[in-house]
């Protein structure tokens, strides 16, 4: 046998071994990638406040770039959803099926199943930053840095939204930036910043004398969110600015926070509560109530802007909810009094722009009311992000990236043969035991909610495909 066909019968032997051949044909890199996901975002309701301008940055990256609808799936929890997002793999196979496992334990890192997008990255020698995403705690060690998200709050009673905790192990990587970030957490989630956000962005003036105690409740049980997203915003801003990475992805949860409970005041109509159940505080109280959702949405579109900025102007910036919202329990309040919900998957929302991302017009006919387009589904944001990075997905991955939103060489990368798998020797983070005080915390509030231990959380379980 000749030496080239020696050498030829070598190389396709060793491309027998997934992890001989994970990396995939080579590809151009279209752009850097800033992943900016918000839990709950409904199209009803940023239609009214863009036309009003209210969300001006959110409009400009639509004006320059493709928006849309974004298919999810069922349940729509969100350690399910965000990790799904984050992996493209479905949830019966990167193993995270809800809030917590089979022991009641909050879900880890070290539980999920398979490279996530930023391991994926970090495989191609491209550094990430990540921050307050869930299910990710223990941070994990990649090129770049993570800050975790453990949904648990010191500062804030009640937290359900991801958080950091003065003292806790593992929340940050490199731990040699452990002290930075608690310094800006410390700042950005002190009680007096999270009331004064609360007043001058969410609430405005309220007299407490006026308010019902669920109306207090309610407003109390909104403060953890605030806290949660202005921290991760707070650490995310200053790290885009100083440690440029290839990716960068950044979690917010308040619209989903505020949507759950002040929904009913939002659009009273639908709702035929009995008398005395909905309006604690009287009609003054509710029109400033009706507010609350509008301003948490334009607070979040101040934030953007600014994270926008701070990645600088040579990046692919993708915006996604996991799911929509509308009206819930219009009948009769339930015990928590969550009057909007998102239980039968409504889509979410997906606006992108940027280098390697189409310009696909049509917001002036979304504005006089016609319905944005569905546009791929929760599976298909890591596939879209690996076509920016200039990766091909694996075919593991039931989804493609979204061809209809990206243009020039990612739209090609799209079309790149798959690999077999992207998670050829991978090794979850060393599992450790998460403080009990931290856990106990989680379910307990949880519980509360309605969320575990109940035939409710049982019977979502029965998961169905993207729609």
């Amino acid at each position: 046998m000749s030496l080239s066909k020696i050498v030829l019968a070598a190389l396709a032997a060793a491309c027998l071994v997934p992890a001989a051949c994970s990396r995939g044909p080579k590809a151009k890199p279209a752009a850097r990638v800033l992943l900016v996901g918000i839990d709950g975002v409904e199209w009803s309701v940023a239609r009214p406040l863009i036309q009003e301008g209210r969300l001006p940055h959110l409009r400009a990256l639509m004006e320059r770039g493709s928006f849309g609808r974004l298919a999810t799936m069922t349940p729509t929890l969100s350690p399910i959803l965000w990790t799904t997002i984050a992996t493209g793999r479905k949830p019966e196979e990167h193993g995270i099926l809800g809030f917590t496992d089979a022991d009641l334990r909050q879900y880890t890192s070290a539980q999920r199943r398979g490279r996530a997008v930023w391991n994926i990255a970090d495989e191609h020698e491209l550094a990430s930053e990540v921050f307050g995403w869930w299910i990710t705690w223990p941070a994990e060690a990649i090129r770049g840095m993570m800050v975790s998200g453990s949904s648990s709050s010191a500062l804030v009673d009640a937290n359900w939204k991801p958080a950091l905790l003065p003292g806790e192990p593992h929340q940050v990587h490199p731990e040699s930036l452990t002290d930075e970030v608690m310094a800006v957490a410390e700042r950005a989630g002190s009680r007096e910043e999270i009331l004064r956000l609360a007043r001058e962005k969410v609430f405005g003036e309220l007299d407490e004398a006026a308010l019902g105690t669920v109306e207090k409740r309610l407003i109390q049980e909104t403060l953890w969110s605030i806290q949660s997203d202005a921290t991760y915003f707070e650490i995310a801003r200053k790290e885009l600015r100083e440690r440029p990475a290839q990716l960068a992805m950044v979690y917010l949860g308040g619209p989903d926070v505020v949507g759950h409970r002040f929904w009913r005041y939002y659009e009273p109509a639908p709702f035929r509560w009995p008398d005395g159940a909905g309006l604690f505080g009287g009609p003054e109280v509710a029109a400033k109530l009706a507010q609350v959702i509008p301003n948490y949405y334009a607070w979040i579109d101040e934030m953007l802007g600014q994270l926008v900025e701070a990645a600088g102007p040579d990046v692919a910036v993708i915006v996604c909810s996991d799911h929509g919202m509308h009206a819930f329990s219009t009948d009769a309040p339930n015990p928590r009094f969550i009057s909007g919900h998102h239980l039968d998957g409504p889509p979410g929302v997906i606006v992108a722009a940027g280098p390697g991302i189409a310009r696909t017009g049509g917001l002036e006919a979304f504005l006089a009311g016609g319905d944005p387009p569905l546009t791929g589904n929760v599976l298909a944001i890591t596939p879209t992000i690996l076509a920016l990075l200039g990766i091909p997905r694996s075919r593991e991955m039931s989804e493609r990236g979204i061809e209809a939103i990206l243009d020039g060489e990612a739209r090609k990368n799209v079309g790149l043969e798959p690999v077999a798998t992207h998670d050829a020797g991978f090794r979850a983070p060393s599992k450790v035991e998460m403080p009990a005080a931290m856990n106990q915390n989680y379910i307990d509030r949880f519980r509360g909610l309605g969320y575990i231990g109940t035939e409710k959380d049982a019977a979502l379980q029965d998961r169905s495909p993207p729609k």
